[in-house]
């Protein structure tokens, strides 16, 4: 049994032993709620650093189309397909592939520029101009190799509509009348 006298003696060793008992469960409640603090911390900038990675990667990837995209409008606007007609070009070109075919009879209209898409949302607007191309060939292949050399200018995506061949009365030479399509593309003005 305890003495009073004994119970002096330990009053002040227990009330101290009470004191850091107490004083340890504080440490560690504290040890614990700073534990899941920190813990979620690191989750939240674990996900930071997951989606910072994403948006890292799918820039990566639009860079890369940006270059691509930049590449080819480049390469558009080099050969002139991108901006105002060259129609002194396109003419110069039915003079030229004229004479080297032996064409003696042609003639053409060319109709005024036009928009195609007139809701376009682009940067770009396709504008299509038509020509209409009467020709006097001596046979079919003439009027295919003229087409041919048409399609292969640089300045126009140029493609056809249609082509009507008649055989002329008066002679074995063939009347040809053809609808063309010169399509280029126009920058929007800025908004």
């Amino acid at each position: 049994m305890i003495r009073g006298q004994d119970m002096r003696l330990l009053r002040w060793p227990l009330l101290l032993a009470s004191a850091l008992i107490a004083l340890g469960g504080a440490a560690v409640w504290y040890a614990q709620s700073e534990s899941r603090l920190a813990t979620r911390a690191h989750e939240l900038a674990e996900q930071r650093h997951s989606l910072a990675n994403r948006q890292l990667l799918q820039a990566r990837t639009d860079e890369h189309s940006v270059r691509d995209t930049l590449a080819r409008y480049e390469t558009l606007a080099r050969r002139g397909l991108i901006g105002p007609e060259h129609r002194l070009d396109w003419v110069e070109m039915l003079d030229a592939t004229r004479r080297q075919l032996g064409i003696d009879v042609i003639s053409y209209e060319i109709l005024p520029q036009r928009k195609l898409d007139k809701d376009a949302h682009g940067a770009l607007l396709w504008m299509e101009s038509r020509m209409r191309l009467t020709l006097r060939v001596r046979h079919t292949d003439v009027l295919l190799g003229m087409l041919d050399q048409l399609r292969r200018v640089d300045t126009a995506l140029v493609l056809p509509l249609s082509c009507d061949l008649s055989r002329r009365a008066d002679s074995t030479d063939l009347d040809g009348a053809c609808e063309l399509r010169w399509l280029t593309l126009l920058p929007k003005a800025p908004a």
